[in-house]
């Protein structure tokens, strides 16, 4: 087996471990449905993951009460790890661990890892926007969708920013 193979299976195998839906796993990594199934069952110790919809989108994910903050987070590292030449599964866990980081040290920030991935997606869609806040340089998701009465910066909090078009 090459080492590619391996790599891929070995990220299947994180995400998995950190609660990604085996759909949402198979489409990053294209491992087989059957295999990602056997992985859930070895680490979670029951045959199925979690039944019932997810939200579809990053805006039904934030008022579900996703962090934005966490969410902007894993999007800016996504794109970062992309402009590096990273494979998408590569970028992805690259952008997930750094999201985990921010959670772990604000202590009441929850992220799903199925948010983060809708929200890199929804994103490199163009179905929501990206700012850059022109005070401290965050690039951050944008849109009078989430919220009606504030779309300020969520980490320094000023307003004034730019739409930033992202390559998809």
């Amino acid at each position: 087996m090459n080492a590619q193979i391996i790599n891929t299976q070995l990220y299947a195998a994180a995400l998995i471990r950190d609660g990604m839906r085996i759909a949402l796993v198979r489409a990053i990594t294209g491992v087989s449905k059957e295999v990602l199934r056997d992985l859930w069952s070895s680490v979670h110790g029951k045959d199925t993951p979690q039944l019932g919809r997810l939200p579809f989108d990053t805006i039904a994910f934030v008022r579900a009460g996703q962090s934005l903050v966490a969410l902007s987070t894993a999007v800016s590292m996504y794109l970062w790890a992309e402009k590096e030449h990273k494979t998408p599964v590569e970028a992805f866990v690259i952008a997930w661990e750094a999201s985990k980081l921010l959670v772990d040290d604000a202590g009441e920030i929850d992220l799903d890892i199925n948010a983060a991935w809708y929200a890199i997606r929804d994103i490199k869609a163009g179905l929501v926007f990206w700012h850059q806040c022109k005070n401290c340089k965050a690039g951050f998701i944008f849109g009078t969708q989430i919220s009606k009465k504030n779309n300020n910066c969520p980490y320094c909090g000023m307003s004034d920013t730019k739409m930033i078009e992202v390559a998809q």
